[in-house]
């Protein structure tokens, strides 16, 4: 029996990552493509939320299948639990990664209104956030789920400077307010995706101690 529910839970994890992987996959396809100018790149990004939401249906009913056949208990029962949660702020990142996709297709054919360098930093530091928090919670690892959570501050500050760049534009030409908008709704996304790293960092840290805890930021 016990091994029955390792297999099951190894089965689990293996599903999750997959999911997790084409997350990450689409929210660096969806600034590639941004930068790049790449429509097919873009409806790429697009089309793949069809899988992640096939693999978002398949966690779910798994995890039910495991808690209803093996009942399982302690460290495994809050392991699948988390997994539960946790597969919601993935297809969530997804669904951020769609919306950047949306927004670029909307940006590439208009003049170039900025650098586009802190949105790709910014970017970088979710996809990070998102990359290590997965691991922390196939881990256990508290500390891991920790440095990931104080990191969320970085993009918060992140999305203030590229919104204060865009206010300055749209102040200065009347012609950049709506690509200005629509770059704002891109870093938006970007600090949506980081706000997921850290809930599943969090769910890490219930997974690896037992603790629940609830991380309340003020934004201003």
């Amino acid at each position: 029996m016990i091994g029955k529910i390792e297999d099951e839970i190894r089965s689990l994890k293996l599903k999750v990552s997959k999911m997790a992987s084409l997350a990450e996959d689409m929210t660096e396809k969806s600034i590639n493509g941004l930068i790049k100018e790449d429509t097919e790149l873009l409806k790429e990004v697009i089309l793949k939320d069809k899988e992640v939401d096939r693999i978002d249906n398949e966690i779910d009913e798994e995890v039910i299948r495991i808690c209803a056949l093996r009942q399982p208990e302690a460290g495994d029962l809050r392991f699948i639990i988390a997994s539960l949660r946790i597969n919601v702020a993935i297809e969530r990142v997804a669904d951020n990664a769609v919306n950047i996709a949306e927004w670029s297709e909307r940006i590439i054919n208009k003049p170039k209104i900025m650098d586009y360098s802190d949105i790709v930093y910014m970017k970088q530091v979710a996809v990070e956030m998102f990359r290590g928090a997965l691991n922390a919670f196939f881990e256990r690892d508290f500390e891991k789920s920790k440095d990931i959570i104080e990191r969320d501050v970085e993009v918060d500050a992140l999305e203030m400077k590229i919104m204060k760049e865009l206010i300055k534009l749209s102040y200065s030409s009347p012609s950049n307010i709506k690509s200005a908008l629509r770059l704002t709704f891109i870093a938006r996304a970007l600090e949506r995706i980081a706000d997921q790293a850290t809930n599943i960092a969090e769910l890490a840290t219930f997974v690896a101690t037992g603790k629940v805890i609830k991380h309340k930021r003020i934004k201003e």
